[in-house]
């Protein structure tokens, strides 16, 4: 099976279970249901968003999202910023 269809997976629990913490809320279980929620959210931002995020940029090339990639290693000058001849 394919990694990103297991992620899909746990995130279609997580909703789920999401949905699960608000029928409980509107049953009377309020801690129960506020407890369900959060835990599946921090399931989503410290589980399932990481391991998306690591498999989506594994195999990618990030040098090419740099700003300045014509001066990669040249050392910044301090100067100053009313000197307009650097201007010019």
């Amino acid at each position: 099976m394919n990694f990103l269809k297991l992620l899909g997976i746990l995130l279609l629990c997580a909703l789920t279970a999401i949905g699960v913490g608000f029928y409980n809320i509107d049953q009377g279980e309020v801690a129960y249901g506020h407890k369900i929620i959060g835990l599946s959210t921090l399931f989503i931002f410290f589980v399932v968003m990481p391991l998306f995020i690591w498999a989506r940029y594994k195999n990618k090339d990030l040098s090419k999202f740099n700003f300045n990639q014509n001066k990669k290693d040249e050392d910044d000058e301090d100067w100053d910023v009313d000197d307009k001849s650097k201007w010019n």
